[in-house]
C-alpha cells in the first residue's frame, strides 16, 4: 500500500546506505577492476571446489522481503541462513548482509539483495552457492506481516531498549507506519522514559525494533533481527504439540516456501525438543574481512569470501 508518506514509508532509510558503516572509500577505476576480478576468481574457485564446504546441516534460508503490501515482492531486506544439525543438536543462525558485493549469475555484479529482485529465491540461492560455496536446502520467504503475526502468536517479546532505539521506533510509527496499518496516530508509541529497561513488545513494535538501522550500523541491525527470532524460539520451547500445530497452521499459509510436508513434520518434532539444542550465530562478513567502498554510486561491502565461508563452515561444524 502506498500512503501519503510514499512507497518507502516503512523504511525511510533509503537504498543507498552511505552512513550505515564506517568510513566509505570511493573506489578508483583500477580498484573496481581488481574487486571484480577477485569476484570472478572466487566464483571459479568455488565451482572447482564445490564439495569443500558440504556439511551435515540442513540449511534453511529465511528471506525477509521489504514489502509494504501483504505479498512477497520487493528487496530481500533480510537473509538469515539457519543451519540445523540434528545429530549434534546444534543450530547456527547466520545473517548475510544485504550490501555484500557479489557476482550474480547472469546479471553481473551488485549487492546481494539484488539477486532476489532479479530472479527471486532461486537466483538468490544460486548466488549464495556461487559466491560462498554454501548449499541452501530450502527457503522460507516472509514479509512484514508474518513477522508481526509470529511475535503476536507467541505473546510478544521482552527486549531492553536504548533511548536511541525508542526514538527511531517511535519515528516509524509517527511518520507512516500507523497510517499504513490503519491505526490511530499514537498507537504503539513507547515512552522514552523506559530507555534502559526491558519493554514488552507486540508484533509491530518487535518489527520496528528489528528494522532499526542507524543505531550501531547494519551489523547491529542484523543482531536485532536474530534476537527477535531467538526470543520467539524461547517462547516456543514451552509450547505443547497441539499449540505448535496451531501455530504452524496459522503461519505456514502466510509463508512462501519450498519446504515439503516431510520437512515441516521434521521441524515440528525438532521444535518439541528445541530445549535440547544449542544455538549460535554469526554475521557475514566477519570482522576484519571486509571494506566499505563506493562502486557505481552504491555503498557496498567488498569482502574476503574464502575467509567468511571458512568461518561459517567451522562454526556450523563445531570446529
Amino acid at each position: 500500500m502506498t500512503s501519503e508518506f510514499g512507497e518507502d514509508s516503512l523504511d525511510d532509510e533509503g537504498e543507498n546506505v552511505n552512513d550505515a558503516y564506517e568510513e566509505i572509500v570511493e573506489a578508483t577505476p583500477d580498484e573496481i577492476i581488481a574487486i571484480e576480478e577477485d569476484l570472478e576468481n572466487n566464483i571459479e574457485d568455488m565451482a572447482s571446489n564445490s564439495e569443500l564446504y558440504n556439511t551435515d546441516c540442513f540449511n534453511l534460508l529465511l528471506i525477509g522481503v521489504d514489502s509494504r503490501s501483504n505479498n512477497y515482492s520487493g528487496r530481500s531486506d533480510v537473509m538469515i541462513l539457519v543451519s540445523i544439525n540434528k545429530e549434534t543438536k546444534r543450530v547456527v543462525m547466520t545473517s548475510i548482509l544485504r550490501d555484500t558485493f557479489v557476482s550474480i549469475p547472469g546479471n553481473g555484479t551488485n549487492r546481494l539483495n539484488a539477486a532476489y529482485a532479479y530472479g527471486g529465491e532461486d537466483l538468490l540461492v544460486e548466488t549464495i552457492k556461487a559466491n560462498f560455496g554454501i548449499d541452501v536446502d530450502r527457503c522460507a520467504i516472509v514479509n512484514f506481516y508474518v513477522v508481526m503475526d509470529l511475535v503476536n502468536a507467541v505473546g510478544g517479546v521482552d527486549i531492553e531498549l536504548s533511548s536511541d532505539e525508542i526514538k527511531v521506533m517511535n519515528k516509524y510509527y509517527i511518520e507512516g507506519w500507523n497510517y499504513i496499518f490503519d491505526e490511530p496516530k499514537g498507537t504503539d508509541i513507547i515512552d522514552e522514559s523506559l530507555a534502559g529497561t526491558t519493554v514488552h513488545l507486540n508484533g509491530k513494535q518487535a518489527l520496528a525494533y528489528a528494522r532499526v538501522r542507524y543505531v550501531g550500523t547494519d551489523f547491529a541491525r542484523t543482531a536485532r533481527q536474530r534476537e527477535v527470532i531467538m526470543l520467539c524460539l524461547e517462547k516456543i520451547k514451552g509450547m505443547s504439540l497441539s499449540e505448535l500445530d496451531t501455530l504452524a497452521e496459522e503461519l505456514l499459509p502466510k509463508i512462501r516456501t519450498n519446504l515439503t510436508e516431510s520437512d515441516c513434520a521434521s521441524l515440528l518434532l525438532m521444535a518439541l525438543n528445541i530445549s535440547s539444542y544449542s544455538f549460535d550465530n554469526m554475521t557475514i562478513p566477519i570482522e576484519g574481512s571486509w571494506s566499505n567502498v563506493n562502486i557505481r554510486g552504491m555503498s557496498v561491502l567488498a569482502i574476503d569470501f574464502q575467509k567468511n565461508t571458512e568461518a561459517w563452515f567451522n562454526l556450523v561444524q563445531g570446529e
